[in-house]
């Protein structure tokens, strides 16, 4: 009795440790991991699960690893952003082509002085849309995306996409020294709204916002004709000194797509273009680091200039400031044309470039151009233009580079001037990424590449903390 005693406990001890190990995953004394879709305490989560504590996920992690989601992935990360990025092209294009270069091409023809007339309906006429179509100027349409980008919903107010890019329109079309960029980047943003609305397609809030960025990347890169710059714009924009990545791979298909259109329908559009390669020495290497210093120390003094402005237009009503900058305006655009015989106020600055790249000009009568061309920028940002200074700021860092260039006679390419604006433009949006995917993707030789990385890296420095953007964060806060 005592020995069978003992083989019934040691078999109750045998059953209850069986129990035991197969409850905590050990089978013949191995760990055996339990299935993923396993409940309970013993659960093992994938490794994709695992985040830091507070970082939600995204739509551009993998849903399941399911044809299904595959399909999603697909469709929302490359085939909506590439239908975006050419509804996008189409429409920047076609204004373009239609109304803005037409009507700005009628007014450079006109007898004598009488094109520097029409600057002060300019900003009249952009000041009477604004007010009885779009019915508000704040924020203002430059900053408008950025602005969306940060709201916690992210939604643009639709109804008022219309009356911004007309206003844009406007501006640029009858003398303005702005340009199309931010209202592009607008429309694009719009469109990208619009899509998630499509048919049955449902999507997250973070889906939407990435429909909304990638809108915004395609319209940037069928204006200034730069797929790289509107791959990086949507994502970079937004931020002082970050960048969301994790929208990348869709903003880069919208960019794509739309600077194809653009390129299909009429040719592209380059504010510079490197016609040679130039000689390495020291005199390039002096040249570069010239650029990059003063490209880096105008953007933080044109942002500076920019806000103090900004602050005194509340002292003086709406329509005082567009008379008063309408008139200073047009006595910019009479003494700019006076000095080079070109209308180099007018537009964002193709006009000014190509008169820059033209004939050879002397430094002193470069140095009077860029100051008129900067100061028409800011009457018509004070005065309440609707177009940005995207273009605008590139097209003074062409100017820098070209004087920088004339003063060590190294005028046999254009690099010091190709340089310039992508220093110029990196600085004073705070944009160096995307400026440095510029260089790389238009330059004739590695050497200009490397010299270009290194410059718009200094000019960043110099920049300091200030930007152009009110509307930019400083860094990401998930």
């Amino acid at each position: 009795m005592r020995i069978r005693s003992v083989l019934d406990d040691a078999a109750r001890y045998i059953s209850a440790k069986a129990q035991s190990d197969k409850a905590k995953g050990v089978q013949g004394g191995v760990f055996v991991r339990p299935p993923l879709n396993a409940v309970g305490p013993n659960r093992v989560r994938p490794l994709s699960s695992v985040r830091p504590a507070g970082l939600l996920k995204t739509s551009i992690e993998p849903r399941a690893p399911t044809a299904l989601g595959l399909a999603y992935s697909v469709v929302l990360q490359i085939v909506i952003p590439a239908v975006i990025g050419a509804v996008t092209g189409v429409c920047i294009t076609a204004a373009s082509w239609f109304a803005m270069e037409p009507a700005r091409d009628l007014l450079a023809t006109l007898p004598g002085s009488w094109p520097a007339v029409f600057s002060p309906v300019a900003l009249l006429l952009t000041l009477a849309i604004t007010t009885w179509i779009t019915r508000v100027s704040r924020p203002s349409t430059a900053e408008l995306y950025i602005t969306t980008y940060h709201a916690p919903e992210a939604r643009l107010p639709l109804r008022q996409i219309p009356g911004r890019f007309l206003a844009a329109l406007t501006t640029v079309s009858l003398g303005g020294s702005q340009g199309l960029e931010s209202a592009s980047a607008l429309l694009g943003a719009a469109l990208g709204q619009l899509a998630g609305r499509v048919g049955r397609l449902r999507v997250s809030d973070d889906e939407h916002r990435t429909l909304l960025v990638c809108g915004a990347s395609a319209g940037i890169a069928a204006v200034f004709s730069s797929p790289a710059v509107g791959a990086l714009y949507g994502i970079e924009i937004p931020y002082r000194r970050d960048i969301d990545a994790r929208r990348l791979v869709p903003c880069a298909i919208a960019a794509v797509s739309a600077y194809a259109v653009r390129a299909v329908l009429t040719g592209p559009r380059h504010l510079v273009v490197m016609d040679a390669t130039p000689k390495v020495d020291l005199t390039f290497v002096a040249g570069v680091v010239l650029v990059a210093v003063a490209c880096g120390l105008g953007g933080h003094l044109f942002a500076w200039m920019g806000e103090w402005l900004k602050n005194h237009t509340t002292r003086n009503r709406r329509l005082a400031r567009a008379a008063g900058a309408g008139v200073l305006l047009a006595l910019l655009a009479w003494a700019g044309h006076t000095a080079s015989g070109s209308w180099i106020t007018f537009g964002p600055g193709y006009i000014a470039a190509d008169w820059l790249f033209t004939g050879s000009h002397s430094f002193w009568l470069l140095s009077v151009v860029l100051l008129i061309r900067i100061a028409g920028t800011l009457v018509c940002v004070y005065g309440g233009g609707g177009g940005g200074v995207f273009t605008s700021l590139a097209c003074s860092g062409a100017f820098v580079g070209q004087i920088v260039a004339e003063a060590l006679g190294r005028t046999d390419s254009h690099v010091f001037p190709f340089l310039g604006a992508a220093c110029f433009l990196g600085s004073g949006y705070r944009i160096p990424l995307a400026c440095m995917m510029l260089v790389c993707e238009q330059s004739t030789s590695m050497s200009v590449v490397v010299a270009g990385l290194a410059a718009v890296a200094i000019s960043q420095v110099l920049m300091g903390r200030d930007s152009v953007s009110d509307a930019q964060h400083r860094d990401r806060m998930d």
